[in-house]
């Protein structure tokens, strides 16, 4: 409670306020001042960006649904415990999975409604990887079996391949599974140590069943990696089955809720048919059936899918770390040039500027990417179900350097806006800690980013050393069929403004992949002795110019797909010409952003001089200028519901410090006025009452 003061003391006390209320801004009015400067109707493009009126409104309608919930209640998010965490994340997914088996909402809602919760459970990779793995990789019968209870949650299921030996290196798993015809049945055991599977999302203490990633052995013969579904607890007693031993592998950066486990076998027997057999087969006399050699590496599609999903998961989760941080600096003010002057907003220091609306055009690139990558894997999987696998190399390798530079991209970002938030950013209540320490796992799961790299790196050199001998590059490596030409050509560019063309920038990109990749191969044949070798020391020698090269080609696919979103949005007259504009800036900023970060290699082989290098810079600067008075504008089109935001830095209306103050009085630690160490610890050294009564 506040002191009791008489009016003498209230007056000199507000006499002393003026001056500071004199200049004083309310961050509400900052807020509607920058929507009034826009250039473009934000609404226009969030409905373009979320597919739609219906379902950017559905959006809004679902995150009120869930904040009237028990279990979607966010007010308390950032004070919850692990176990707090973990029971909560399974309350809310196993909530929403009954609401979608009940019909009250579809499938696509339901999926919706999981990312506005953003609240990790144990259900991560039953929904993410055990149900697509069955669908994908198991037989008829097999899914006729296992798909309905998995779909009604009467078994729970995860994806367990890594091991505490090994991860990306898929074929170096050790755990086996040795099949034996007079019992037709598997042996699964884990002989080693590092055998032991580790990191599953939902293994710990959710699961039931695990799709296994196991060595198969028949008739004393290695057969390599195969699935199995394997069943690990008594679906009575959720305890483990004889011979499985399994946990939690302990708290860890962030994403707490979800318990990754550890998985062990000893001499554990599996039926035949557990064998996922949609293409491999095994008969019960031992025989190994390998699947057409068309589609030798189906098992692959089920990652190849995952790592699609990550792609278009890294934009959005660029583009809410960019809102939140966009949002505080424009309403943010720090230091006045004089006394008595309106202190400037943050967002108005160069510096700041450059490097929040790079990641903003980084944002909108990524989203545009994943939206393709989406669209790539389903026709994928149209060819694929009539047998048809020709298109699985050229996705894999995209998705393989696609996944890697979008997920250093928004690990990068997320850390650079918490950084940009001062302070105040270094709270949980902004939002910005949580997100990071909930994504930067990317950048190792589903593949390693670097070991993913070398994956693209050698599609690529494979394309390029099959251009000089007849075979013409396919898909995304096309260009290095033209790669002898490219390596004479030399930048045009004569003026400054000629580098925002995406041709231009394209150009400059392609020409940067193809000497990489040139000069990647080059090295790689002086180290194996004249031969291009993907494997043993001369290919170790070289890792570091081969994930040079897989950046890259992937940087360059990026930006061509960021460039045709924005030309087929502008073809089809579907948006205003402001918004159009905007996009083109951003693509521009993207680009020249792309240019500058490696601007050493373009001067390297003399293909920009000195000064058409300064003038990237150079636009740079007037791009962000020009994008400045859209900059909320821009980040209100992707069209968060400060429900799913949950950050007292990034809320729409831009009453921050409020914000703060209220949520910051929900701590557990406020519960009481004298905190939980007084009775403890304080107050013997504290209340001099105590002292006194401890002398006597």
């Amino acid at each position: 409670m506040a002191p009791q003061v008489g009016d003498r003391l209230r007056k000199l006390a507000d006499a002393s306020s003026e001056p500071i209320l004199a200049v004083h801004v309310e961050p509400t009015d900052d807020m509607l001042s920058e929507r009034a400067r826009a250039s473009f109707d934000s609404e226009e493009l969030a409905i373009e960006l979320n597919g739609g009126r219906a379902l950017l409104e559905k959006k809004a309608q679902l995150a009120q649904m869930l904040a009237e919930t028990e279990w979607g209640d966010k007010s308390k998010r950032y004070f919850l415990n692990r176990e707090e965490e973990h029971v909560g994340g399974l309350k809310a997914a196993t909530a929403i999975w009954d609401m979608v088996r009940q019909k009250k909402i579809s499938m696509e809602e339901g999926t919706l409604m999981r990312t506005l919760l953003f609240m990790p459970g144990g259900l991560e990779l039953h929904i993410g990887m055990f149900i697509p793995a069955l669908m994908s990789q198991g037989s008829p019968e097999q899914q006729a079996k296992w798909l309905p209870m998995a779909q009604k949650l009467e078994i729970i299921g995860t994806y367990a391949q890594t091991e505490l030996g090994h991860g990306t290196f898929v074929r170096g798993l050790e755990t086996t599974a040795t099949y034996d015809p007079e019992t037709e049945h598997f042996i699964i055991h884990s002989p080693t140590l590092t055998s032991t599977k580790w990191w599953p999302g939902g293994l710990g203490k959710t699961s039931t069943h695990v799709i296994l990633m196991a060595r198969l052995f028949t008739k004393g013969k290695d057969y390599g990696m195969h699935a199995f579904i394997t069943p690990i607890r008594d679906l009575a007693t959720h305890k483990p089955l004889p011979g499985v031993t399994i946990g939690d592998i302990g708290p860890k950066f962030g994403y707490n809720g979800v318990d990754n486990g550890f998985l062990r076998f000893e001499y554990v027997k599996l039926p035949r048919d557990h064998m996922m057999m949609r293409y491999a087969k095994i008969s019960p006399e031992g025989d190994y059936m390998p699947p057409p050699p068309a589609n030798a590496k189906a098992a692959y599609a089920t990652m190849v899918y995952v790592r699609a999903t990550i792609v278009e998961d890294a934009g959005w989760i660029l583009a809410r770390a960019t809102t939140i941080a966009v949002r505080y600096n424009a309403v943010r003010r720090q230091t006045a040039a004089k006394a008595g002057e309106k202190e400037l907003q943050v967002l108005d220091y160069q510096n700041t500027n450059a490097e929040l609306m790079p990641l903003v055009a980084a944002a909108y690139a990524l989203i545009f990417m994943g939206k393709s990558g989406i669209s790539m894997y389903n026709q994928f999987e149209k060819e694929r179900d009539q047998g048809n696998f020709e298109l699985l190399p050229e996705l894999h390798a995209i998705l393989s350097g696609m996944k890697a530079l979008s997920t250093w991209i928004t690990c990068d970002g997320i850390e650079a806006c918490r950084r940009g938030c001062g302070g105040h950013g270094y709270s949980l209540l902004s939002g910005l800690p949580t997100l990071y320490a909930s994504y930067v796992q990317n950048a190792t799961w589903e593949g390693d980013n670097n070991v993913l790299c070398l994956q693209s790196a050698r599609y690529l050199l494979k394309n390029l050393l099959g251009s000089q001998t007849g075979r013409a590059p396919q898909g995304s490596a096309s260009y290095l069929g033209n790669a002898k030409a490219e390596m004479k050509s030399k930048c045009e560019v004569s003026k400054a403004k000629q580098w925002r063309e995406p041709d231009v920038q394209l150009a400059t990109l392609r020409h940067r992949a193809t000497r990489l990749c040139i000069e990647a191969a080059q090295s790689l044949m002086k180290a194996c002795g004249g031969d291009l070798q993907f494997e043993g020391p001369g290919w170790n020698s070289c890792t570091v110019d081969m994930i040079r090269v897989a950046k890259a080609h992937s940087m360059l696919v990026l930006h061509q797909t960021f460039a045709d979103a924005v030309d087929k949005l502008q073809r089809a007259g579907s948006m205003s010409s402001q918004s159009v504009t905007v996009l083109q800036r951003l693509l521009s900023l993207f680009g020249l952003t792309a240019l500058l970060k490696d601007l050493g290699d373009l001067l390297e082989d003399d293909y920009a001089s000195r000064q058409q290098a300064s003038l990237i810079r150079q636009q740079q600067y007037a791009l962000l200028r020009e994008l400045r008075p859209d900059a909320v504008a821009l980040v209100d089109s992707f069209g968060f519901e400060d429900y799913l935001l949950n950050s007292s830095l990034g809320r729409k209306d831009g009453d921050v410090y409020r914000s703060l103050l209220e949520v910051a009085q929900r701590s557990p630690f406020n519960d009481t006025e004298e905190g939980p160490a007084w009775k403890p610890v304080l107050e013997a050294r504290l209340n001099p009452n105590v002292r006194a009564n401890a002398k006597l």
